[in-house]
């Protein structure tokens, strides 16, 4: 029989669970979240502690307006000098960002290889100004691609749990329905059974083109899958997220592009290809790749079986792409090192033609040399290695797996699309991209999820 001698330490059952014992005696109560400190000793050494269910509330109006380009230009005022909608509201996203003691990830190669993309922007933008003399709005266009890029910044420092995390995607998720509308109804006005070019539409894209406008359905349309088919959410969640991915599968199909085509499916096939349940998705697939020629608008199957790249067979706009790449190529040679400087190449100067190259990396290389296009090239290498770290590093079922499967279809969009033409450089097209990819950055960053 044992005595227990509380003065020596050792009490009854200590010999039988001893670590449990020890463990006990050597934990350190915390301390309570109501403890005012003393005045005048340790009160810097007090942390101080975010405000529970902190959001920024303008961070997710920013959001759901952002691809609503139509409402930015046809409702929102210019006051002029700057204060338009974009700089309004990026700069109180930024205000509520730093207002709920916002912090960007540590130590994540995407920030830091924003950060170079950026600065070398800027001195790019000044390179040009020696090669071209119509340079008045290259700032203007600069900073609108800037604020873009900016968006995983700001997402990122107004991200502390998984809550805000949610209500970020559901932010870039509500504003599909208006756009699908809005798509609904460009579309039956120009409807037709034969395909012609006066069927191609850009939905809230009142600035931009029918081919932006599909890359950004492309974006956020395989990134919802990925959530819908690998995260354990609700059933609510669930309808929202394939409500809004047939929103956007609908302004891919009806914008009539045939890149947008390609990058969807391209996209998609990555998703599944990656994702570890993967061979839950066979006999739907199956079942799709059957069904789905006989279900699309002839229209729409007249426009895809027109992509061909052969030569002597392509059509206009194809053929003219490769005469654009030929010049940018030409030019490139003659300034390999910094290029002839940002927004350059559409100038009588560098090109006769006054287009675009329709191909970012050549662009990239034409107005940015070497220098441009290797900072490019880490940035987009960046961007999908932090993707495939946390998909290795997460379990299947949660968000952080989820979005990390997301980005990396979408990241397989983004480069498909990019060879055809710029998916990378405005702002509505593109924000929702870094969003994505903000949250990815810092998920590992966040509290453990709750369990699904």
């Amino acid at each position: 029989m044992s005595v227990d001698r509380p003065d020596s330490g050792w009490d009854a059952g200590s010999e039988r669970f001893p670590l449990a014992v020890r463990a006990l005696r050597t934990r350190t109560a915390p301390a309570p979240a109501t403890m005012m400190a003393r005045p005048g000793a340790g009160a810097a050494s007090v942390p101080k502690v975010r405000r529970r269910n902190a959001n920024n509330w303008l961070l997710y109006v920013f959001l759901f307006l952002l691809p609503l380009q139509n409402l930015q230009t046809g409702y929102m005022p210019n006051l002029g000098g700057g204060l338009n909608f974009l700089n309004i509201m990026t700069a109180a996203s930024l205000a509520g960002a730093l207002a709920i003691g916002g912090r960007l990830a540590p130590g994540e190669p995407v920030n830091r290889w924003v950060l170079a993309y950026v600065l070398y922007a800027v001195v790019s933008l000044f390179v040009g100004y020696q090669y071209v003399t119509d340079s008045a709005d290259h700032l203007a266009i600069l900073k609108d691609h800037v604020i873009g890029l900016a968006v995983v910044f700001l997402v990122q420092m107004s991200v502390h749990d998984w809550t805000t995390v949610r209500r970020v995607i559901l932010a870039t998720v509500l504003p599909l329905p208006y756009i699908a509308r809005v798509t609904w109804a460009q579309h039956t006005s120009v409807a037709s059974w034969h395909y012609s070019d006066d069927l191609r539409i850009s939905g809230t894209f009142s600035l931009l083109g029918a081919n932006e406008f599909a890359a950004f359905c492309v974006t956020v349309g395989v990134v919802l899958f990925a959530l819908l088919i690998s995260a354990r959410l609700s059933w609510r969640w669930r309808l929202l997220l394939g409500a809004g991915m047939a929103c956007t599968v609908m302004g891919v199909l009806y914008a009539y592009s045939r890149t947008g085509y390609i990058s969807l499916i391209l996209g998609l096939v990555a998703v599944i290809l990656v994702w570890r349940g993967r061979w839950k998705l066979l006999l739907p697939l199956l079942l799709a790749a059957a069904l789905l020629p006989g279900l699309l608008p002839y229209s729409v199957v007249e426009r895809f079986d027109s992509t061909n790249v052969d030569a002597g067979e392509r059509d206009e706009s194809t053929e003219l792409r490769f005469v654009y790449w030929q010049v940018a190529w030409d030019n490139f040679t003659r300034h390999p090192i910094v290029g002839t400087g940002f927004q350059s190449f559409h100038h009588p100067e560098i090109n006769p033609y006054r287009k675009d190259t329709h191909n970012l990396y050549l662009r990239t290389l034409t107005e940015g040399g070497v220098i441009g296009a290797l900072v490019l090239l880490g940035l987009l290498l960046a961007i999908l290695r932090t993707a495939l770290r946390e998909m290795a590093h997460s379990r299947s079922g949660t968000l952080r797996y989820a979005l990390a499967l997301g980005v990396t279809g979408a990241w397989i969009g983004l480069i498909c699309g990019n060879l055809f033409g710029d998916r990378f450089t405005y702002y509505p097209m593109a924000a929702y991209f870094w969003a994505y990819v903000a949250l990815v950055v810092k998920a590992r960053h966040l509290p453990a999820e709750e369990s699904p």
